[in-house]
């Protein structure tokens, strides 16, 4: 699975409601937090900036918009996904690039 990086934005005027809404979610067991193909590693919260941003596994972008759809349709939460890599897969990466701009010289 694929490392996301995702940042939401709050809209002021449905965050006192969102988060009551998530006291429940949270307090129910937070069910979509373990779709197929979707594995939450963390949620952090800025509520001072309405802000939160997650770190999660998926499989593709469908997996990532069945966890998000919710608050995107009901509260308007605006997000933003990237990819991210590993520090492995980082170090694996750079080192076939490292080779290739060798093989180039």
């Amino acid at each position: 699975m694929q490392f996301y990086v995702c940042n939401g934005q709050i809209p002021s005027d449905t965050q006192d409601e969102g988060y009551t809404a998530f006291i429940d979610y949270m307090e129910s067991g937070a069910a979509n937090d373990r779709l197929d193909g979707f594995e939450l590693v963390a949620r952090l919260h800025m509520p001072e900036s309405g802000r939160v941003c997650i770190i999660c596994k998926a499989v593709d972008a469908k997996a990532l918009f069945r966890h998000f759809m919710f608050w995107r349709s009901v509260f308007g939460v605006d997000f933003e996904y990237c990819p991210a890599l590993t520090c492995a897969e980082m170090v694996e990466m750079q080192k076939e690039h490292n080779a290739k701009l060798e093989e180039a010289n």
